[in-house]
């Protein structure tokens, strides 16, 4: 392997009309690494120059090695599977000649890859999926296109990978299987993730922060004891700051307190003494000079150490928890009732259920078994193959895209929308307790990262004045980072209202206090072997 696959020399990144979302990152990558950091702290745009997707405001990136990039969120798109894969056109050319075609264009596609069906199969065969290379790419879950995209990447051993969020819609059988892939994959990564099980096999973890990028050797177990560390020496620093500006105060106290003693005596001495006038002022004057210089020394210290203090300051909120609390929800009377309930999508058989007040629901399923198709029939946004579905009037549903928040408006706007009745204020003091502070709450979300996004909605329940009877989360941890999983944990701990939670993450589950379990099933179809 070469020193460095890539080189990132003072890159910095702004949006049109904005503050730098990143200044002067200059670091290199070989071998495994990691790259995690608060939700809007530029991750997935850092991967993404990085990957050559997208031009930094300045600085540059030095690439000695051939990258393969997997982007966290992917423009709707249609087609066949083939064609999303980048194999269509060689396809259909092999398909021309072994039909008896001998144009020149058709072997000049083929480009000799005279593997290519063969190839795509095993990719299918590999990601769990029917032998049908004109299957729609519509047709499959999101862990399934997030699998045989990665299944097609892995096959490139020497290739150096920028994924980003890759463990995001897998299950918990694809998750294992990542992380197998990932140890065994030769041409090194990078992992923009926040899945504590694949931060355990990388060999260094960098964070991104507003002071730039700080690396931790090792993986999760390692940068968690590490920043622990971190978090300790800066409120550490902070109270030492604050302890200093307590001592300047009262030093500077002092001196004004003897400046004036000194020219209360000056004064006296003055006015007793048989002295010209002309001698008089200018003793006054000098008097005056003293105490103005006196001023000015005791404000450049003050501004000095109000700066200590605000960078200590800014380091301990850096890694201090945000708000975010679910548990101020009244329990609700309404329940949910499932009769001979076929999804429209995946799982086959009839589901009978019925969900009692505050009981919590884990569902639970391999990719494509029809998750999120039930929640969305759920809440009526697609009719269900058969059977009828009872619940209460107020449901509220966060799916993996975020479907209530409307992009083109800012979170501010989107807040005002989904949960009204407050006042300005207090919507702005809501958002500045999930990070989006000032120019941020007047971003369009659409602009948010995927963390962002997901908190935003959560705020609009927990802000809601009407309680909802029913909380509906579909894989709600995906895009968040490792504090604001954290969070999440907690916040669901205490929610009283009914839940329905899709989830691969084991210790969310665990966290959530689940009382109930539903598993879906793939249709017979499905069920390939996984590779």
């Amino acid at each position: 392997m070469t020193a460095f696959a890539i080189l990132a020399h003072q890159l910095g990144f702004a949006l049109p009309g904005r503050d730098a979302v990143f200044q002067d990152l200059t670091t290199r990558y070989a071998g495994r690494h990691a790259l995690v950091g608060r939700n809007g702290s530029g991750k997935s745009l850092f991967g993404r120059i990085l990957a050559g997707e997208l031009v930094p405001t300045h600085g540059q990136v030095i690439r000695q090695a051939t990258l393969a990039y997997l982007p966290q969120r992917w423009p709707a798109s249609a087609g066949s599977v083939a064609m999303q894969l980048g194999v269509h056109g060689r396809l259909s050319a092999l398909q021309r000649i072994e039909a008896g075609s001998v144009d020149p264009a058709d072997f000049q596609a083929l480009a000799d890859d005279w593997d290519v069906r063969e190839r795509l199969r095993r990719w299918l065969a590999n990601a769990g999926l029917p032998d049908d290379i004109a299957r729609p790419w519509e047709s499959l879950s999101g862990g399934e296109r997030v699998r045989l995209r990665l299944t097609a990447m892995f096959e490139q051993r020497d290739h150096f990978l920028i994924l980003d969020e890759p463990g995001n819609h897998l299950d918990r059988r694809s998750r294992y299987w990542l992380r197998e892939r990932l140890h065994a994959h030769a041409g090194g990564y990078l992992l923009i993730s926040h899945d504590r099980e694949l931060l355990d096999v990388v060999d260094s973890i960098d964070e991104l922060g507003p002071h730039g990028l700080r690396r931790y050797g090792g993986g999760y177990a390692a940068y968690a004891t590490q920043r622990e560390t971190d978090v300790q020496a800066a409120e550490r620093q902070l109270e030492q700051a604050r302890r200093e500006q307590k001592a300047l105060d009262r030093r500077q106290q002092r001196d004004r307190e003897r400046l004036a003693q000194r020219q209360q005596k000056a004064g006296r001495e003055r006015a007793n003494a048989n002295l010209p006038t002309i001698l008089l002022d200018r003793r006054k004057q000098r008097s005056e000079d003293t105490g103005a210089r006196l001023h000015t020394a005791q404000r450049a210290q003050q501004e000095r150490q109000h700066e200590r203090t605000a960078q200590a300051q800014a380091r301990v909120e850096w890694h201090r928890p945000q708000r975010f609390d679910l548990g101020e929800l009244p329990a609700t009377h309404a329940s949910l009732q499932l009769e001979g309930v076929v999804p429209p999508h995946g799982h086959a058989q009839p589901i009978d259920l019925h969900l009692a007040p505050g009981e919590r629901l884990h569902l639970d399923g391999d990719n494509g078994s029809g998750k999120s198709s039930l929640l969305a029939a759920i809440v009526d946004r697609v009719p269900p193959r058969a059977g009828r579905i009872r619940r209460g009037e107020r449901v509220w549903l966060i799916d993996q895209h975020y479907s209530l928040l409307q992009d083109e408006d800012s979170a501010l706007d989107n807040l005002r929308v989904l949960s009204p009745g407050h006042s300005p204020t207090r919507y702005r003091e809501y958002l500045a307790g999930i990070g989006l502070r000032e120019k941020r709450a007047d971003m369009p979300a659409g602009l948010l990262s995927g963390g962002e996004r997901v908190k935003l909605a959560l705020l609009a329940l927990d802000s809601a004045i009407e309680p909802y009877d029913l909380l509906l989360l579909d894989e709600p941890d995906s895009h968040l980072d490792l504090d604001s999983r954290l969070l999440l944990e907690q916040a669901l701990a205490t929610y009283r209202g009914s839940l329905i939670l899709v989830s691969h993450d084991a210790e969310l589950v665990a966290q959530a206090g689940i009382t109930r379990r539903l598993l879906l099933h793939k249709p017979l179809a499905h069920a390939t072997r996984r590779g």
